[in-house]
């Protein structure tokens, strides 16, 4: 994903110079940057800028307007989806660290039970016998 990243800048750089149309296609490589330094998956828009970036390099702007255009909407939609994802990162993260620390006190409560449950399974087929007493008397 960074390489990507480093192509689409490099590539940037390249076209700003040539075309006017930098403001949304900048504007997609902030919100890509942003979003994928959250954590975000945004490798479809990657690869859209992409396209949009060779249609660019063989001077076929409007379709590559389009699909820098379309990259934006759905980045931008992202972005508005951010506090959300990161709300949902964070409990997933609580819950994982609920888990993983309920794993002792879980093992410390049902443990002796269980071993008591199989210790009387494993013993169920024995019989007592009665003894009889000695007697210690002499």
């Amino acid at each position: 994903m960074k390489k990507a990243l480093v192509i689409i800048t490099v590539l940037l750089t390249t076209v700003a110079e040539a075309t006017p149309v930098s403001e949304p296609l900048s504007r997609a490589v902030m919100l890509i940057e942003e979003l994928s330094s959250e954590g975000m998956n945004v490798t479809a828009q990657i690869h859209t800028l992409n396209k949009a970036l060779e249609l660019y390099r063989l001077n076929r702007t409007t379709e590559a307007d389009a699909l820098v255009n379309e990259a934006l909407q759905q980045l931008e939609y992202l972005h508005d989806q951010l506090p959300q994802y990161k709300l949902h990162k964070l409990l997933f993260l609580g819950a994982q660290l609920a888990t993983f620390f309920s794993i002792p006190l879980l093992f410390y409560y049902f443990f002796p039970r269980v071993y008591a449950l199989a210790w009387a399974y494993v013993r169920r087929d024995w019989t007592v016998k009665k003894v009889k007493k000695r007697d210690n008397r002499r």
